[in-house]
């Protein structure tokens, strides 16, 4: 009978841990300090929420500019791959992010305008699960290239 209970036990800590939510998951804070922009300026502050929706993952992200505007989009990442799906504050018109996630800690985008590819977002969870980096090459509207190393802490 306790040889029953035990693996009981056990399998049921085997399927919190496959039902675990997804390391992404919760509130995070740009660390600015840490983070490098070329070309500059970096923004004042930027805050991501991510919450999972079936098998995807929901991005409600806020920040402020340099000048001090606000921003803010919504979207869903297709954690199976393909495009986000922008509801607020999506890119310009013509313009496309298409995701892969080759590991659970690794996220990878594609940006395309008018069918050209335009840039590359890599997005890497630490092993410790309290930050990730996002590293951002890409091209600006004036044709320069963008570099951006980009540190988030966990709140």
């Amino acid at each position: 009978m306790l040889k029953k209970f035990v693996l009981g036990l056990m399998i049921l800590g085997f399927a919190g841990v496959a039902a675990a939510a997804d390391g992404y998951v919760g509130t995070w804070k740009m660390n600015v300090a840490k983070s490098k922009f070329s070309p500059g300026p970096a923004p004042k502050e930027v805050t991501v929420v991510i919450g999972e929706k079936g098998a995807d993952l929901t991005i409600a992200a806020t920040s402020t500019d340099a000048a001090g505007k606000a921003n803010s989009s919504k979207y869903t990442f297709p954690m199976k791959g393909g495009p986000i799906a922008y509801t607020e504050g999506g890119p310009t018109n013509g313009t496309t992010v298409n995701i892969k996630r080759p590991n659970a800690a690794t996220i990878e985008g594609t940006s395309m305008r008018d069918g050209k590819a335009t840039g590359t977002t890599t997005t890497v969870l630490a092993a410790d699960g309290k930050s990730f980096t996002r590293t951002v090459k890409s091209t600006n509207a004036e044709g320069k290239p963008v570099n951006n190393t980009e540190i988030y802490d966990k709140q």
